[in-house]
């Protein structure tokens, strides 16, 4: 018996139709992939289940009683809270039978000896109910938790002081300890280093209730699933069996579409042929009218959706042959130091990837090179005939500008037309230029971001974690673009294969 269905799903933003008449099931023990190109509805879907948006038609129901938690790219939480109060509250009932047991035991105290067995019953019971939930081993299972997912950071730190990243991870431990019947995870790899994707993996292989993840990692995906979704052509197709028996299948399933695609399109432009010839024929205009019925009847199949061309683009400017960074004993952080001393100088043209697990200082780094945080001790120095183009992984405050006013905003004598050619070339296009920044899925808004950013011409590009995101196509243009560019880079990124594909120069950080 599923435990969620999906009916007749319609969904539309303005004129740009993303799902027509969309069926699905969940039963309890899928653990689902939910793939697809950017920009074709995964996490709109995912915000369609978790109730986040209502369908324009169509019904999403979900069993009485199911539970379900969700992971999405633009998470917010309660700033106020504490890493150890947020966590805690999942077993807040927990900690309530607990106050009431030790409760009945202070009463024995001073209690009247004709209570001793009622309170002593009342307290022995609850506590064998704490047994049984295994109250007394959550810390090391919170420990577990928080130890596979990389998360080391002081348990008295607030919400509201952890960067992006870290609240993603601390917000994914949560949902873990909750074990609720579905969890609803877009992008849950982003913020984790190798040995923390491997050990979420395991954790979801073994994971007896079902899943739904959105992921670009192939790897990932494959390790995980027993069912694998695609959105496209504004509909779904399923997949059973992991990443691998996907590819093939669909291989398989894209030539058959094809050939029907095309042979129906051969008959709709046949039979309108005969119908535009015979239609105002004494002699023939029944026959042209039967066939006319048949062809307003007709279910006609979506053309075959073909690969949008991206093209990521960093002007070049000028290089010069001395050093582009110097760093001298540089003590990085924010209270305390986060790391030793760093010395280091890179030249001019150098290809660099900052290495190093989550929290241990990266984007820190970055950002004390830059000047928007101050040093503790030592000193870096950017050479002055550096022009800098920074991507950094902590999006901006969502906007409710568009796309286009966004790049605007910056470019105010830009026409329209100039830049929506731009958007364009990053698969921009359509209706997804004229929606608000907010609206757009995480793999849409790099995008936005990076074609802004292709306006500026550089000698250095600084980019935080840039692959976030992206789909395959779109890592591979950027690949590409990095390949080529003449001049520094220097590059923080947990996809290992990226970096050293590029032949990049390693600085690790522990």
């Amino acid at each position: 018996m599923s435990i969620m269905e999906i009916k007749n799903l319609k969904f539309s933003y303005g004129e740009k139709a993303l799902f027509n008449s969309l069926d699905m099931q969940l039963f309890p023990n899928d653990h689902l992939g939910l793939i697809g190109a950017n920009g074709v509805g995964k996490t709109t879907l995912m915000n369609l289940m978790a109730h986040r948006l209502d369908p324009d038609e169509g019904t999403i129901k979900w069993e009485e009683g199911v539970t379900f938690s969700y992971l999405d790219q633009h998470l917010q939480v309660a700033a106020d809270l504490t890493i150890h109060d947020y966590l805690y509250v999942v077993y807040a009932d927990l900690f309530q039978m607990e106050d009431q047991m030790n409760g009945y035991y202070e009463k024995l105290v001073s209690a009247d000896p004709s209570q001793y067995d009622k309170l002593l019953r009342n307290a022995e019971y609850l506590q064998n109910t704490l047994e049984e939930k295994g109250f007394y081993s959550l810390k090391s299972r919170i420990a577990n938790v928080l130890n596979g997912l990389g998360i080391d950071y002081d348990e008295n730190w607030l919400m509201m002081n952890l960067s992006s990243g870290q609240r993603v991870k601390v917000f994914l431990a949560k949902m873990l300890l909750e074990e609720r019947d579905v969890l609803l995870l877009d992008e849950p790899t982003n913020f984790l280093d190798v040995i923390h994707v491997d050990w979420l993996a395991k954790f979801l292989i073994g994971y007896k209730k079902a899943f739904v993840v959105i992921s670009h990692n192939k790897d990932f995906l494959n390790s995980i699933c027993n069912l694998i979704i695609e959105i496209e052509n504004k509909t779904i197709d399923v997949f059973k069996g992991n990443y691998d028996t996907y590819v093939e299948q669909k291989n398989l399933r894209a030539a058959l579409y094809k050939k029907q695609y095309e042979a129906q399109q051969k008959y709709i432009k046949v039979t309108q042929d005969f119908i535009d010839r015979n239609l105002v024929r004494a002699k023939t205009t029944k026959r042209a009218q039967s066939r006319r019925k048949i062809l307003e009847k007709m279910d006609v199949l979506e053309k075959p959706i073909g690969i949008k061309k991206i093209t990521f683009s960093f002007p070049f400017t000028n290089g010069f042959n001395t050093e582009a960074l110097i760093v001298n004993k540089l003590s990085i952080g924010y209270s305390k130091p986060l790391l030793p001393p760093i010395s280091l100088k890179i030249r001019f043209g150098e290809k660099i990837a900052v290495i190093g697990k989550n929290g241990v200082g990266k984007t820190t780094f970055l950002k004390t090179i830059l000047g928007n945080i101050p040093a503790l001790a030592g000193e870096s120095k950017l050479n002055p005939l550096n022009k800098i183009t920074y991507y950094s992984q902590e999006l901006e405050k969502l906007s409710k500008l568009t796309a286009v006013a966004y790049i605007q905003e910056d470019y105010p004598l830009m026409e329209d037309k100039l830049i929506r050619d731009l958007l364009g070339q990053y698969g921009i296009t359509g209706e997804l230029a004229i929606k608000t920044m907010d609206k757009l899925s995480g793999g849409e808004l790099t995008k936005v971001r990076f074609a802004k950013l292709s306006l500026e011409s550089s000698n250095l590009l600084i980019l935080d974690e840039p692959t976030n995101h992206l789909d395959k196509q779109a890592k591979e243009s950027l690949f590409k673009a990095l390949g080529i560019y003449p001049g520094t880079i220097i590059l923080v990124t947990h996809e290992t294969a990226f970096y050293k594909n590029l032949k990049m120069k390693e600085i690790i950080f522990s």
